[in-house]
């Protein structure tokens, strides 16, 4: 899949809300926070967090990864996700009894030759 406009303002939105706010303590990073500390507009920063800046120039992204105290590559990342064990076991069975029944199937057919 193609990397969009809409991964990058989800990246950005991810690295701000897992920063501390300054203005209210134990809480995430606002927008409006965020904005006045890379010297960009609010309502620019929220149109890149919803995808819906056309264009953002490299300057206004490095300002925002310099706020955020962050390398501007993590912007274009793919976060990964995150698998939980019961996921994991399900799979596991999964394939487990697809190879048992493959195995099964393959026995009886080299009875039928």
């Amino acid at each position: 899949m193609a990397f969009t406009l809409q991964d990058l303002g989800q990246n950005i939105r991810r690295i701000r809300l897992a920063k501390s706010s300054s203005f209210r303590s134990g809480r995430p990073m606002m927008q409006k926070e965020l904005a006045e500390l890379a010297g960009i507009p609010a309502s620019s920063l929220c149109n890149i967090e919803n995808g819906k800046y056309r264009n953002p120039t490299w300057e206004i992204l490095s300002k925002i990864a310099q706020a955020l105290g962050c390398d501007i590559s993590e912007f274009f990342t793919t976060p990964q996700k995150e698998v939980h064990a019961a996921e994991i076991a399900l799979r596991e069975m999964i394939d487990l009894l697809v190879r048992e029944r493959l195995e099964s199937f393959l026995k009886e057919k080299s009875k039928i030759i």
